[in-house]
């Protein structure tokens, strides 16, 4: 009769040991997320697009691609270019004291832009 409860009570115990090791996992998180400020129609930015990919890949990161569209007036509509994103990167450069936008422009974890296709300087933010 003791058997039964003390056996539920060790099985439950093992259930948990698993499911805790994986929250304190999942409570650790991404050690960065990748906010890309990009445009079809910007000639730096496939490179920069292929490395964000390639950084979406790891475990550690989140990528965010965002198209702008402040490109569209010379000529080529990019397709999933949106105001919004836009807006986005124009309120970062706001929140940072300055009126400079860009693309490639990446962002490390809402708290500094890089240049988005120079590997050397997106390595560099990372390890800050």
């Amino acid at each position: 009769m003791l058997m039964r409860p003390l056996f539920c009570a060790l099985a439950l115990l093992a259930l948990g040991l698993p499911a805790s090791s994986l929250a304190g996992e999942f409570r650790q998180g991404p050690k960065a997320v990748l906010e890309l400020f990009t445009s079809q129609g910007c000639s730096s930015c496939p490179q920069a697009d292929a490395m964000l990919d390639e950084m979406g890949k790891r475990p550690d990161v989140v990528t965010l691609a965002y198209h702008v569209d402040y490109w569209d007036y010379i000529g080529w509509q990019d397709t999933f270019g949106a105001k919004e994103n836009s807006k986005h990167q124009r309120d970062y450069a706001s929140a940072w004291g300055s009126s400079r936008i860009f693309t490639p422009q990446l962002v490390v974890n809402g708290e500094r832009g890089v240049v988005g296709n120079k590997r050397e300087k997106v390595d560099a933010a990372l390890a800050v």
